[in-house]
C-alpha cells in the first residue's frame, strides 16, 4: 500500500521509484477498449480455414496443406478463394485448378502483444464479392539506365528481457538496462554488405530524471567510431539517429558499442535500451533463396535465385503490390524499383508455410438469437473440464449455465486473435443480443505480463488480462475492464477469476468451493429453522458461530491502517462479531496470531496496510509461506486494502491471492485483492461500500456483494478509479456467502 504522503515522503517515494525499477504490475495501448454496442458480424463460414504466420514473409500454400482441416476448400476453384486479416482483405495470388493449386501471400509479424503469431483467414466467396487477382499487381517499371546490383538493407536486433511497467508508453520490454557510467557492446551481423555510407539507429527509454540539464548522454560506437552523441533531458522514449559514414560497416560481424559517460550533473543516469536498427547497402543477391530490401534511383540486378522471382512492393506491408513482367538478364532479374520502396523477393525455397493451418472453433454458435444464460464459465477447454461438479450445483441453484470454449469467443469474435477484447466483444454481445444476458461471469485461466512468452511459460498465458497505466506502480492488470460494458465507467456484470496454470488448481479449488457452499446452505437452513434447531446446529458444529465473526488486520508501522480497519468495522451492519488484530510494529510472530483466528473459524478477514505481492507489512505480518501451511476448516472471505497482493501476472511467482485461493487444505474461498500500487484514502472509497453490503442480504453471492459496492464507489478522482479497476475478485462469483445474521 502507498501510505499518506507528506513532502518528503513523496519526494523520496519517487526518487527510489526512478533508481528502482522492481517488477511490480505490467503494450499499454491494451486500455484502448472497446465499450462501444457491438454490431453484428457476418457468421463464418464452416469451410472457413486460419492460417497463422509468426514472421513477415512470402508464404505459400498448396491444395494439399488444406485438405486435412479444410477439404472443402482444398476442393474450391481458387479463384473464389479470398484471404482477410483482422477482417480485411488481403492480396492472395492463386495458381491452378480445382484440387491442385498454390496459393501466395504476404504474411506480417502479429501487432498484439498478446501473442506471437498473425492469424489469416481463407474462405470461399461468391463470385460477385471477389477481388481480382489483378486489383494486386503491376508491370514492373523499365530500366533507363545501366542496372546496380546494390540496395539498402536493414538489419534490426532487439531481444525482450527486461520488464519495465514504469515504460509511461508502448511496449513495455527492453533489452537491458545500462547506468552511467557504462560501455556496453552489442554484435550485429550484415549479410553481403557493400560499400557505401549507412544508418544507425538506437530506442531507449530513460527511466530517470533530475532538477538538472541534460539527464542523460549517450554515444553510439560502430567498429571502435562514434557516429552519434547525444545528450537530452528528461525521462521517457528517444531514438537516436545518425549517418554512418562509407568504409566504417563491414560485410560480417560489426561492433555496435553504446556508451554512457556519466558526465552530466544528475544523480543518476539510467537508460533502458529497446532495439537497434542499421541501414546499410548490400548486394543484391539472394541468402535462402531470398530478398528483402530497398531500390534506388538506378534498376536493380537481383541474383542468387534457384527459380522463377515472385517480386512484391512491399512499402506497405497491409497493402503488398506484385510486379509482373520482370525483365531477364543474365540468369539474373532486373527491375526498375522506386526510390525508398522496400522490396521482397522469393524464389520456390525462399518462400515460408504457416506454422498452424486450423478450422475455426464455430461451436457452441455464440451469435445464437436463441442463447441465454445467467452464468458463464469461459476458459481453455482442459480448465473447464474440471468444474463441471461446480457447475452441476449452480444449476440445481436455479442457474441457467453455459460452459464457453475460449477459443470459440477468439474466432468468433475477434478474428482468431487471443486478446481480452475478444471476451470483452462477446459479453457486450450478450448483453444486447441473447434473450438472457449472464450476471455472472467466472474467468478461469492464468494470465501474465509476458503474453509472448519472452521469458515466461507457455502455461502461464491462459486466458490474457487487460492492462492499464496507473500513477505509482505503471502497467499492471485489469479484469474489471471486461465487465464494462457501456459508456458510464462501472462494471455491469459480476466477474471472477480463477488464475489457474493446469487442471488440477482448478479440481482442487472446485472442491473447496463444494465444501463451502455445502457450509452456507447448512447455515441457510438453520436460519430458517427454529431458534433451538439453530442452536443444536450450532453446537453439533462444535459450539462456532464463525459465520458472524470478521477480523480486521492492520500494520502496525502505521498507526492510520489500525483506524482504517477500525472504520471498515464499524461500518458493518449489526449481527457481526469483530475483532481488530494490530500487532505493533516489528511483531515477529503476527502469522502465527492470524492463523490462530483462521483455525477458529473466521466468515471475513479484512487487511489494512502495505503490502507487496508476496506478504502483508514489512514486517512480514502474514505471507505466500504461511498460507501454504493453513489448514483452516472454515474458509473465509479475504478482502485486502493493500498493495500488489493480487499481482496474478507474474510470469514464475505466485501472489498471496493466489496461494490463499489454491492451497487444497484451506485458505480462501475468495479473495478481493489489487495488483496495483495506491492510496489509502482512495481504497476507502470501496472499502466503506463493501464494509455497508456485507450482510445485507443472507443469500447475496460474493460477485453480487462485490458489484455492489463497485457501482457505489465515486470516478470523480484518478487514484478511486485506479482502485475501482485493480481490485480484482479471485474466485466464483456466483459463490453464496455462508454467513448468518441473528
Amino acid at each position: 500500500m502507498v501510505p499518506r504522503l507528506t513532502l518528503p515522503r513523496l519526494l523520496v517515494f519517487f526518487e527510489r521509484a526512478a533508481l528502482l525499477l522492481v517488477v511490480t504490475a505490467l503494450l499499454a495501448a491494451s486500455c484502448n477498449r472497446t465499450t462501444d454496442t457491438p454490431s453484428p458480424e457476418p457468421q463464418l463460414t464452416s469451410g472457413a480455414v486460419k492460417l497463422a504466420v509468426k514472421e513477415a514473409g512470402l508464404y505459400s500454400v498448396t491444395s494439399s496443406d488444406l485438405r486435412a482441416d479444410a477439404p472443402s476448400l482444398a476442393a474450391a476453384d481458387p479463384a473464389r478463394l479470398v484471404l482477410s486479416l483482422r477482417g480485411q482483405p488481403q492480396p492472395l495470388w492463386a495458381e491452378g485448378e480445382p484440387g491442385d493449386f498454390t496459393l501466395r501471400f504476404y504474411g506480417q509479424s502479429p501487432d498484439s502483444r498478446y501473442t506471437a503469431q498473425s492469424n489469416y483467414w481463407l474462405e470461399i466467396k461468391p463470385t460477385g464479392e471477389i477481388t481480382p487477382t489483378t486489383a494486386w499487381e503491376q508491370p514492373a517499371g523499365a530500366s533507363v539506365s545501366t542496372p546496380v546490383d546494390a540496395c539498402l538493407a536493414m538489419e534490426r536486433l532487439e531481444q525482450n528481457l527486461v520488464y519495465a511497467p514504469q515504460a509511461e508508453s508502448g511496449d513495455h520490454w527492453f533489452w537491458q538496462s545500462l547506468a552511467a557510467p557504462k560501455n556496453q557492446p552489442f554484435e550485429v551481423t550484415l549479410a553481403h554488405a557493400a560499400a557505401g555510407a549507412g544508418r544507425v539507429r538506437v530506442a531507449v527509454w530513460a527511466s530517470t530524471s533530475a532538477p538538472v540539464n541534460p539527464d542523460h548522454h549517450l554515444q553510439v560506437l560502430i567498429n571502435g567510431q562514434v557516429v552519434a552523441d547525444e545528450s537530452w533531458d528528461g525521462n521517457g522514449r528517444r531514438t537516436i539517429e545518425a549517418d554512418v559514414p562509407a568504409g566504417v560497416l563491414v560485410d560480417g560481424a560489426n561492433a555496435v558499442e553504446l556508451a554512457l559517460p556519466g558526465d552530466t550533473t544528475a544523480p543518476a543516469d539510467i537508460v533502458f535500451v529497446d532495439w537497434i536498427e542499421i541501414e546499410y547497402p548490400r548486394t543484391a543477391e539472394a541468402v535462402n533463396d531470398r530478398l528483402d530490401c530497398a531500390a534506388g534511383e538506378s534498376p536493380l540486378k537481383l541474383t542468387g535465385f534457384d527459380d522463377e522471382i515472385f517480386l512484391l512492393d512491399i512499402t506497405d506491408p497491409y497493402v503488398p503490390v506484385r510486379l509482373t513482367g520482370l525483365q531477364p538478364g543474365d540468369g539474373d532479374v532486373i527491375f526498375q524499383g522506386e526510390p525508398d520502396h522496400r522490396y521482397l523477393a522469393a524464389g520456390s525455397k525462399g518462400m515460408l508455410k504457416p506454422v498452424e493451418i486450423a478450422a475455426p472453433r464455430l461451436s457452441p454458435d455464440l451469435r445464437a438469437a436463441s442463447s441465454a444464460a445467467d452464468y458463464l464459465a469461459i476458459g481453455p477447454d482442459d480448465l473447464l473440464a474440471p468444474l463441471d461438479p461446480l457447475l452441476a450445483l449452480r444449476t440445481s441453484q436455479g442457474l441457467r449455465v453455459m460452459s464457453i470454449p475460449l477459443q470459440a469467443i477468439y474466432d468468433q469474435f475477434n478474428d482468431g486473435f487471443p486478446e481480452p477484447e475478444a471476451i470483452q466483444k462477446f459479453l457486450a454481445f450478450t448483453h444486447q443480443s441473447w434473450q438472457t444476458a449472464p450476471r455472472y461471469v467466472m474467468l478461469v485461466g492464468d494470465a501474465t505480463y509476458d503474453p509472448r512468452g519472452y521469458l515466461a511459460p507457455p502455461d502461464a498465458n491462459r486466458l490474457p488480462t487487460f492492462f492499464i497505466q496507473t500513477v505509482f506502480g505503471g502497467e499492471t492488470a485489469s479484469d474489471v475492464l471486461f465487465a464494462q460494458l457501456d459508456e458510464d465507467g462501472l462494471p455491469d456484470v459480476a466477474i471472477g477469476r480463477v488464475p489457474a496454470r493446469s487442471a488440477a488448481q482448478v479440481r482442487s479449488l472446485a472442491t473447496k468451493l463444494l465444501a463451502y457452499e455445502q457450509a452456507a446452505q447448512n447455515t441457510e437452513q438453520a436460519a430458517q429453522n427454529t431458534e433451538q434447531a439453530a442452536l443444536d446446529s450450532e453446537q453439533a458444529a462444535g459450539g462456532e458461530s464463525w459465520t458472524r465473526r470478521v477480523l480486521a488486520v492492520s500494520d502496525g508501522n502505521d498507526t492510520s491502517f489500525a483506524a482504517d480497519a477500525q472504520t471498515f468495522l464499524d461500518q458493518l451492519p449489526d449481527g457481526f462479531e469483530s475483532t481488530l488484530y494490530s500487532p505493533a510494529a516489528g511483531a515477529v510472530d503476527a502469522n502465527a496470531e492470524i492463523t490462530k483466528h483462521l483455525d477458529e473459524g473466521v466468515f471475513f478477514m479484512a487487511y489494512f496496510g502495505h503490502g507487496s505481492m508476496v506478504m502483508w507489512g514489512k514486517d512480514r505480518l502474514f505471507s505466500t509461506e504461511d498460507a501454504a501451511k493453513l489448514s483452516n476448516t472454515h474458509l473465509p472471505l479475504v478482502m485486502n486494502m493493500s498493495c500488489l497482493t493480487g499481482l496474478f501476472t507474474h510470469p514464475k511467482q505466485e501472489s498471496l491471492a493466489e496461494v490463499l485461493l489454491f492451497q487444497p487444505d484451506g485458505g480462501a474461498a475468495a479473495v478481493l485483492a489489487p495488483t496495483s500500487l495506491t492510496l489509502p484514502t482512495d481504497q476507502a472509497m470501496l472499502s466503506g461500500p463493501l464494509a455497508q453490503a456485507l450482510g445485507q442480504d443472507s443469500a447475496a453471492t460474493v460477485g453480487e456483494w462485490l458489484l455492489q459496492a463497485q457501482r457505489q464507489t465515486p470516478q470523480n478522482q484518478d487514484g478511486v478509479r485506479e482502485v475501482l479497476l485493480t481490485f480484482l475478485l479471485f474466485g466464483d462469483p456466483a459463490l453464496r456467502l455462508a454467513q448468518s445474521t441473528p
